[in-house]
């Protein structure tokens, strides 16, 4: 269809009743004719009357609105948008100005995709979009923002203004400012300086009455411990010692134990990245852990359990654990083994996975036979000797993801010889394993042919046994035996 097709349909448009029927004829052509001139698409993405059609205002017109998102994508699609072109932000205006936040939603997840720079113009509307009330496009905008923002338009008063303008918001608008502030801050000491500002606010929210706001707070600060110039703007500002305090004064503000979850949270994650510098400088956290440990209290056990997953996830983690906690260690260690009988089966899986975390190891020559002894200690602590029966009576479960959890934790213990040799000595484990069970879950058959694919290169089984678990691999994991019935004839 040629230009003046197009401005005909754009006149009808003018008459409410005939809003339906013409976009339809205009989503029905612009996707069989394919690219339209780029002319004709400016031109479709700068009529007020197409974005009147998508503003929501009642039921009824439900149909006309998702009509009119389907055409004003079609028109994204095809319009390749040039980052360099310095009409794109007039162009894109009413896109990204609109009331309905599906509509915004689309030129965002255009600009997400383009590998170039937006403009200075283009960069204030998508900052106006951490205003907005409704969160369907806020993460793509603070994905843009923290690839494009960097320290020359940081200093820029029109994007300074904005951003000071995100932190006098309610605290969901404060929060993205605050999401932004961390992504940028990782980047380079130089941008965390030009957003100290907005770090500051954030850690300003500790002090406030809302729980759940500070726990969130914390959840978005952890990302910025994971570079060394991070770490250091949070040890300046003293964020470990005030949270540490914090754990040992519970007794003068009962209050602040509604926060030890989030706080075990923020330390745990903090360690994933920085081990040593938790490990080491705070006791009465780690202490504080593994009393909730043993606790038994459903509320707090999976976020204390992933709290020391992080904690003994790197190889130095589980070093300083060893020295420093051994006690405590072994001791939760064991409490994990009653936990196996008596949690939920979700917890259960979460216990899984930690421990999975925990008894895995990071490829490293150095300290292999250390970490090795550490961790036979470990298992011991919790099997109570060299067996898994607490993980085969898992298996006898009618769960698949409790079957698959516990699958994947004997996968990670047969890395090491005393974890085969367990396997080796509980009774009715390499009978599982062979087994050829119709009902188990196609994913629970893959990790069991993948233990025995390990176990094929052991030297701790009879070569009877290898012969036995190299068929078995060599058949796959989903291999079924042929039913074979014999039929006789009567004399």
């Amino acid at each position: 269809m040629d230009e003046d097709w197009w401005l005909e349909q754009l006149q009808q448009l003018k008459m409410n009743e005939k809003r339906l029927d013409v976009l339809t004829n205009m989503y029905t052509t612009i996707n069989k004719q394919g690219a339209l001139p780029r002319q004709i698409l400016e031109k479709l993405l700068r009529e007020p009357l197409i974005y009147e059609c998508a503003l929501i205002e009642n039921a009824a017109k439900e149909p006309l609105v998702n009509l009119t998102i389907d055409f004003i994508g079609s028109c994204l699609e095809q319009l390749q948008l040039d980052m360099s072109d310095e009409k794109l932000p007039k162009l894109l205006q009413l896109t990204l100005n609109h009331s309905n936040p599906a509509v915004r939603a689309l030129v965002l997840k255009q600009l997400q995709r383009q590998a170039g720079k937006p403009s200075q113009e283009l960069l204030l509307y998508v900052l106006d979009e951490l205003q907005q009330p409704e969160t369907l496009s806020s993460t793509a905008a603070i994905n843009i923002l923290a690839k494009a923002l960097v320290e020359p338009e940081l200093k820029n008063a029109s994007v300074q203004s904005k951003l000071l303008q995100l932190l006098k918001q309610n605290e969901v608008v404060r929060c993205r400012a605050y999401e932004l502030g961390v992504k940028l801050a990782k980047s380079s000491a130089a941008t965390l300086s030009a957003v100290e500002f907005i770090l500051d606010a954030a850690l300003s929210e500790l002090d406030n009455d809302d729980v759940l706001l500070q726990a969130s707070v914390m959840e978005i600060l952890v990302p910025l411990a994971e570079q060394n110039h991070g770490l250091s703007y949070m040890e300046r500002r003293r964020v470990f010692d005030i949270f540490s305090s914090r754990v040992q004064r519970l007794e003068e503000h009962p209050l602040d134990a509604l926060l030890i979850p989030s706080i075990m949270k923020f330390f745990g994650k903090i360690a994933a990245v920085q081990p040593q510098k938790i490990l080491t400088g705070y006791p009465h956290m780690l202490l504080q852990l593994f009393e909730l440990l043993q606790s038994g209290d459903e509320t707090v056990l999976p976020t204390a359990m992933d709290t020391l997953a992080n904690l003994a996830g790197s190889n130095t983690g589980k070093i300083l654990l060893h020295k420093q906690y051994e006690t405590q260690m072994l001791q939760a260690l064991s409490k994990f083994a009653t936990y196996t009988k008596h949690l939920s089966p979700l917890l259960k899986v979460r216990l899984l996975n930690a421990l999975d975390m925990i008894y895995a190891r990071e490829s490293s020559n150095s300290a292999e036979v250390e970490l090795s002894n550490i961790l036979k200690l470990w298992f011991e602590s919790f099997a109570g000797g060299q067996q898994l029966d607490h993980i085969m009576e898992l298996l006898h479960t009618p769960f698949p993801d409790l079957q698959l959890a516990a699958l994947a934790l004997m996968k990670t213990l047969c890395l090491y010889d005393w974890g085969i040799l367990s396997l080796k000595n509980t009774g009715g484990a390499v009978e599982f394993l062979l087994s050829r069970q119709r009902d188990l879950h196609k994913d629970v058959k893959y990790v069991k042919w993948q233990i025995l694919e390990q176990l094929c290169a052991s030297d701790k089984f009879a070569p009877s046994e290898i012969l036995r678990f190299t068929a078995y691999v060599n058949e796959g994991p989903y291999y079924v035996q042929a039913d074979v019935s014999i039929a006789t004839e009567p004399q």
